[in-house]
């Protein structure tokens, strides 16, 4: 019967006292006569209770040993670390789930162990419950909040990363940051735009220059060809001239030979 325990069955037997009575236990527990009767019966077919008649009083309710027992491993477990199966209640918790049995559906655990660590999350001030009409509601505390939102902590106590939580893929390796390298060369002054202007207007002096140094001295080749066509124009006549006064004097020459070597012979 003890694997059936669950936490209203705890919450409520950490509830009585030793003077409490069944008539009175509803208040105990926000919860109407009928209700509390019910958790009550539970209690006492489970072994953790039982009643104490005193006729034509009221009956009083004692808590058996196995009821201390159940008690005993409650506040031992409330002492416990921080685990992993607190962390996954806390993450129920957080999604909205606030029932015991849909937070036990959602991490699949047996009532008994969840009404453990149930408790030990209040003990321990993560989370609060309460018990209303028979049923009990769970809800974060502030520091059950933050708790689930950095993650599960360490042995150090500080929470782990997401990644280490074997929410990142299999076989991923954490990259190293990569040192940063030494700068060995001087960036170049980023030139402003009156100063890229002023730099540039030497060049383009130098280039005007050159352009007209370029036409002057094509324009004095161009009179120096000139010059030159006109002279061996001039040229070519006188030199045709002297020619034909060469081929003169050399026919004078003949003829007369020839006549003074005729008269001789005569």
């Amino acid at each position: 019967m003890a694997e059936e325990i669950n936490l209203l069955d705890l919450i409520a037997l950490s509830r009585i006292t030793p003077d409490l009575v069944v008539e009175k236990f509803g208040s105990k527990i926000n919860s109407s006569f009928f209700d509390a009767s019910n958790i009550l019966g539970n209690l006492r077919i489970k072994g953790l209770i039982d009643f104490t008649a005193n006729f034509p009083g009221q009956s009083a309710i004692t808590i058996t040993e196995a009821g201390k027992q159940l008690l005993g491993d409650a506040e031992q477990k409330g002492k416990e670390p921080f685990d992993p199966v607190d962390y996954a209640i806390l993450l129920q918790l957080k999604a909205g789930k606030r029932s015991y049995i849909d937070i036990g559906s959602a991490v699949n655990l047996r009532p008994r162990d969840l009404a453990m660590h149930i408790y030990k999350l209040g003990q321990q001030q993560y989370s609060v419950y309460e018990i209303r009409n028979g049923s009990v509601d769970v809800m974060l505390t502030e520091k059950g909040l933050m708790q689930a939102n950095s993650g599960m902590p360490t042995q150090g106590g500080q929470a782990a990363p997401k990644a280490a939580q074997g929410q990142a893929p299999a076989g991923q390796m954490m990259q190293q940051p990569q040192p940063a390298q030494p700068e060995t060369q001087e960036e170049a002054p980023v030139q402003q735009p009156d100063q890229a202007v002023t730099a540039t207007q030497p060049y383009q002096s130098a280039v005007a220059q050159q352009g007209v140094g370029a036409a002057a001295a094509g324009s004095q080749a161009g009179d120096d060809e000139s010059t030159l066509s006109d002279l061996q124009g001039k040229m070519k006549p006188a030199n045709a001239g002297k020619k034909w006064m060469i081929v003169l004097v050399i026919i004078v020459i003949v003829v007369i030979v020839g006549a003074l070597f005729y008269l001789h012979k005569i």
